[in-house]
């Protein structure tokens, strides 16, 4: 499901079993979603970068439908997945006399493609001979399999490649192909972290409470919401594991919170994130008469990025008292 700026969702017909929604509320992903749109008209390589869980697999599939490679085959391969000479085969095919254990020919990925969009994903991990054959192909379109070195083969496939490394530094230590790097970033997208994006936290994680909801089956006269003081919290979070952070943290609380009348609050929220049992293990205390420990009051403070108010809430403390206990232990923010 695509999230697109209108407000309006979308079927994707390449879509994987992750199911990560491709959300564009806040204006960085507004104008990653337009540009990749705009990109999807033109020819050539398309190089999307970002940190990991951040959608950059959505995106492709968001290039590829508003492309006119739409009625294409859509293909996507990891380059970290195989060894040098599995993945030369997955890309380029072989012969059946290629190896002795073959027996028929192999068409690749790359033929598999043709006539539409083949994503290599984490494209940082390719070996320096594949990374030979990817410019290549780049160039002319051209290739040849393995067992066939005199047989050019031809496919026209749209290349888009993802990874969340600095592929400039790789290249100025040697150990990717400048002139592939290149080639590569005539188009390029940056996907934003979640930490960047507050925004699109809201709407993301009222989808997954709904997607949890409706997958578990609970009857319920209303649909599952979280308040404002909940969503407050939620964004912010820093969410390093991105996008699927936040979905595991979803379900975390679809699963082991409570919901008064189908609303998740504050103190739900909470007290699910900091659980160790069944949560992130942030560290939030049990709670009750007794005060928490500094270590607690400490990580709270970090983790809300030092919001007196949204912590004082979670800890059960006044803010006068909160602003006590930092003065007399001399916390500094950062």
């Amino acid at each position: 499901m695509l999230r697109t700026v209108d407000g309006a969702y979308t079927q994707a017909k390449t879509a994987s079993a992750e199911q990560i929604p491709l959300v564009a509320i806040s204006d960085s992903m507004r104008r990653v979603l337009h540009d990749a749109r705009v990109i999807a008209t033109r020819p050539g390589p398309v190089l999307i970068t970002g940190e990991s869980g951040t959608g950059k697999t959505r995106l492709c599939e968001e290039i590829h439908a508003a492309s006119p490679r739409c009625a294409g085959p859509f293909r996507r391969r990891g380059c970290g997945e195989f060894d040098l000479g599995t993945l030369e085969a997955t890309l380029f095919g072989h012969s059946r006399d290629a190896y002795t254990s073959s027996q028929t020919d192999q068409p690749g990925v790359l033929l598999e493609a043709n006539g539409g969009t083949l994503v290599l994903d984490d494209v940082d991990c390719l070996p320096a001979r594949a990374q030979a054959g990817l410019l290549r192909f780049l160039d002319d379109g051209g290739f040849y399999r393995l067992g066939e070195p005199a047989k050019l083969c031809k496919s026209d496939v749209r290349i888009i490649v993802t990874t969340n490394a600095d592929l400039e530094a790789l290249v100025n230590v040697g150990k990717f192909r400048r002139d592939l790097w290149y080639r590569l970033r005539r188009w390029r997208l940056h996907v934003p972290p979640l930490r960047a994006r507050r925004d699109d936290v809201r709407e993301l994680a009222h989808l997954f409470l709904q997607e949890f909801h409706d997958t578990t089956r609970v009857i319920a006269r209303t649909a599952p919401r979280f308040d404002d003081e909940a969503f407050e919290l939620l964004q912010l979070l820093s969410w390093p594991g991105n996008i699927r952070e936040l979905r595991d943290a979803v379900e975390n609380i679809a699963l082991f919170g409570t919901a008064k009348d189908g609303v998740y609050g504050l103190s739900t929220v909470a007290r699910v994130l900091f659980n160790s049992d069944n949560g992130p293990a942030l560290g939030l205390p049990d709670g009750g008469a007794a005060a928490p420990d500094d270590a607690h009051v400490l990580q709270i403070l970090r983790t809300t990025q030092w919001n007196i108010s949204m912590a004082s809430r979670i800890l059960g403390r006044s803010r006068t008292t909160l602003y006590k206990i930092i003065k007399e232990r001399g916390w500094k923010e950062g």
